[in-house]
């Protein structure tokens, strides 16, 4: 059969078998796995670099945190542009031009000549950061088979964690060896090598992307025309408008643990080295080889959420309130550890932002996807992450300043406030989310 103009439906004399469908589902996963993997290190290695910029005098940790802010800033708007955006335009082409985009930014930052620029360009790399991940999640309700959604969904995860292993492993290295120019050079190599990986791949699964696009199209119209008439049956309007199916869903329930999970996950990720040298003494390369143990133990995170989700709480809210908790004890035990030992300290961070994680999962991937039969998971995506991100652009830049003027001890304290605070509104708000999701899973919103 010819791929390039017909796109066969499963079914019994479908020549798409049940077993070439999970072979090319399983090679799409691992290309949205090594895309997302790759990003991180295009994202994080600036952190890795702020101990050695502030030690060769080009920046100041206050500077540091505006250039982090300005990712973030740019990162979240564009998460909110492009989940909208991304409900229209098929995923591999944002996600193909996020990579290549991602990786000249990389190259540029190496050849900065000035501080005064670094905002700029690292802002840009958060605007081809911001097309990643929405599309991403989208792939995954759109192109895979049922029973490799959600499965695909948590697996996903993994890749934050191994790209933040990545990304401060690789510059660790090469800052032994090296200047921190270098870490930006090889980011962005790794990156636009994976846009070619990415390009090359999915023309390989055209066929199948294509089949998969026609068979979610019929399956979304029979959901619409069932929603249709249960509407009309009980006299009402079936909510088509974005705006009006986010209101109807009760997604702002969602939104104040949000904020509190991107205050205390990314920001404090993103300080964990240079708290390390200075708090320990550490050289660069060594603090951010110990930082390492963060990303190692934040794997865990996801799927244990996960677990206590499909298995006990089954409520996305209870959960991330279980999650806030585990994150604000941690900090706590940082705080009394703070002087005692680096890796110590280092493991309690681990712990801390692995439960952060975990929340993290429950807001990004398990309830976008109770939306995934409107159409419009890209969008919901796009906006949670977006939130998300504001916060950590937020607390990146205030962090900077207020380890300047308070000191680490009154910032780990502010991270526990921040716990005990997420825990608090996921708690507060779990019982009405548990009615809205049951309302959007049975056609009713």
């Amino acid at each position: 059969m010819n791929q390039r103009n017909t796109a066969p439906a499963l079914g019994a004399e479908s020549p798409w078998s049940a077993k070439r469908v999970g072979i090319c589902a399983t090679q799409l996963f691992l290309y949205c796995f090594l895309a997302y993997t790759c990003s991180y290190l295009g994202r994080k290695n600036f952190s890795a670099c702020i101990p050695a910029m502030i030690d060769e005098g080009f920046i100041t940790k206050t500077f540091a945190g505006t250039v982090s802010s300005a990712y973030m800033l740019v990162y979240g708007a564009g998460q909110m542009l492009n989940g909208i955006i991304g409900t229209k335009i098929k995923p591999r082409y944002m996600i193909g031009t996020g990579l290549c985009g991602a990786g000249l930014c990389n190259l540029i930052m190496g050849f900065a000549p000035t501080a005064g620029i670094m905002p700029l360009i690292w802002a840009c790399n958060g605007l081809f950061h911001s097309m990643l991940w929405a599309p991403i999640i989208r792939t995954f309700t759109d192109l895979l088979p049922a029973g490799r959604k959600e499965k695909a969904g948590t697996n996903i995860a993994a890749s934050c964690s191994v790209g933040a292993i990545l990304a401060f492993l690789i510059p660790g290295f090469i800052l032994r060896f090296a200047g921190w120019r270098t870490v930006f050079y090889i980011s962005g190599g790794v990156l636009l090598t994976c846009f070619f990986i990415w390009v090359v791949g999915n023309r390989f699964l055209r066929g199948y992307i294509r089949m998969m696009e026609e068979t979610t199209a019929r399956e979304r119209a029979a959901i619409l025309e069932k929603a249709e008439k249960a509407a009309a049956a009980e006299n009402r309007t079936v909510k088509r408008s974005l705006p009006a199916i986010l209101l109807a869903s009760g997604l702002w329930a969602v939104i104040f643990g949000l904020v509190c999970n991107g205050a205390l996950r990314d920001a404090v990720e993103s300080w964990a080295p240079t708290f390390l040298k200075e708090q320990f003494g550490l050289d660069s390369s060594m603090a951010n080889i110990i930082a390492v143990i963060i990303p190692i133990v934040s794997i865990t995170g996801t799927y244990f959420a996960n677990w206590l989700f499909l298995k006990v709480i089954k409520n996305e809210l209870t959960t991330s309130c279980v999650m806030f908790g585990i994150a604000a004890l941690c900090v706590g035990g940082l705080f009394l550890c703070r002087d005692l030992s680096a890796i110590l300290c280092a493991v309690f961070m681990a712990v801390a932002i692995s439960a952060m994680w975990g929340a993290n999962h429950m807001f990004l991937t398990v309830v976008p996807y109770h939306f995934a039969p409107l159409g419009v998971t890209a969008a919901v995506t796009g906006l949670l992450n977006s939130i998300i991100y504001f916060a950590t652009a937020l607390c990146a830049a205030l962090y900077g300043v207020l380890a300047d003027s308070l000191g680490w001890q009154a910032m780990i304290l502010i991270w526990m406030g921040i716990g005990l605070c997420g825990t608090f509104f996921c708690l507060i708000f779990a019982r009405f989310w548990g009615k809205k999701r049951v309302a959007l899973d049975e056609g009713r919103i």
